[in-house]
């Protein structure tokens, strides 16, 4: 049986700020994927939810300031996690709709766009500071 001192080890390695934006992005991207998923078909769903499970706390990470509170880490990942799936469902319409590309570069093309815009933001605002 694991001692006090390993499990409040464990416990406080699972809640730090980084761990838990992890675990909130990944519980916002499973059903978030999986609803483009049942409207769109399986093209596109991997990349939403590589955007949304690893793009989005690597993006808190690494250009965002940390929050005091980690409550407002886990709102932070939340709404960012929102944008970026309305982000890349918008630019994956407009890929396969009015330019009637096939779905997999469609989803190519928004997986790019969604990243390399919220990355280019994220990086002038830190610049800007």
């Amino acid at each position: 049986m694991p001692t006090t001192e390993t499990v409040a080890r464990l416990l406080g390695r699972a809640t730090t700020q980084r761990n838990v934006s992890i675990s909130t992005a990944i519980v916002v991207a499973v059903p978030l994927a999986y609803a483009f998923n049942l409207i769109f078909g399986y093209q596109g769903s991997l990349l939403l939810l590589l955007t949304l499970g690893l793009g989005v706390p690597t993006a808190y990470d690494d250009y965002w300031p940390a929050y005091d509170e980690t409550r407002k880490a886990v709102v932070w990942v939340i709404v960012a996690c929102g944008i970026a799936a309305v982000e890349f469902t918008g630019f994956y319409v407009i890929a396969t709709a009015p330019l009637r590309l096939s779905s997999f570069v469609g989803s190519i093309g928004a997986f790019l766009l969604t990243w390399t815009t919220n990355l280019s933001w994220l990086v002038v605002r830190q610049r800007s500071r």
